[in-house]
């Protein structure tokens, strides 16, 4: 249950005339390397005691994990509706600025850009920790996702007489009648197991904590 949903907004000029924007997309993952061409094998003799897994396919496959992924993603569309009314409004005005920067004077117009910089510190600040929020949540998520796959591995492991628990990106062929991983699946999907999962909200001192701790790497950044 890899989703990576958190906002981002793109980054604001030191200018009055500063764009705003919402990325309403993760970031796309890398490309990833072609896969090798795989000889055709036949499956060698099952291994007494000795199982197969993979914890990606039953965090991709399992009805509690695409259940946790999605509500995830519905946190994140909340999130993202929240802050949509404030950039469209620091859009706005933006554009008024740059009308109004034609006509008038520098010392009437900078009193103007500045206070439409504040505005835009402040946007910043909230979307910061929104992102923050989300991805907290995102982790508090897996952690209980996690939490009921381990039970069910465990049992399927003890139930298939296993001696070892082999992880199956670390092998290149293995007799599927070793593999628990469906298993392991099926038996979460019986269980028709559930998480509760709710937007973590952070205390404000925690809030007031990490917009310091930005100021402050930001601050490193530009000097």
């Amino acid at each position: 249950m890899k989703k990576q949903l958190l906002l981002t907004v793109c980054a604001l000029s030191a200018t009055a005339l500063t764009s705003v924007a919402i990325a309403q997309t993760p970031a796309a993952a890398p490309a990833a390397a072609p896969a090798a061409t795989q000889p055709q094998t036949k499956p060698g003799p099952v291994i007494a005691g000795v199982c197969v897994y993979s914890n990606e396919a039953v965090m991709a496959n399992a009805a509690v994990s695409k259940a946790a992924a999605q509500r995830l993603q519905q946190i994140n569309q909340q999130a993202e509706a929240e802050l949509e009314p404030d950039a469209q409004a620091l859009e706005k005005e933006r554009a008024g600025l740059a009308a109004q920067q034609k006509t008038l004077t520098k010392d009437k117009f900078d009193p103007l850009a500045q206070a439409f910089m504040g505005k835009v510190k402040a946007f910043q600040d909230k979307a910061f920790i929104v992102n923050q929020e989300l991805g907290r949540t995102e982790q508090d998520a897996n952690v209980k996702v996690a939490q009921l796959v381990a039970p069910a591995l465990s049992a399927t492991y003890e139930a298939k007489n296993c001696g070892m628990l082999v992880d199956r990106k670390a092998v290149l062929f293995a007799n599927p009648a070793m593999d628990i991983t469906g298993d392991v699946i099926q038996k979460l999907d019986t269980s028709k197991v559930a998480v509760d999962i709710k937007r973590v909200v952070l205390p404000e001192a925690d809030r007031q904590k990490l917009l310091k701790a930005k100021a402050e790497q930001d601050a490193q950044q530009g000097g």
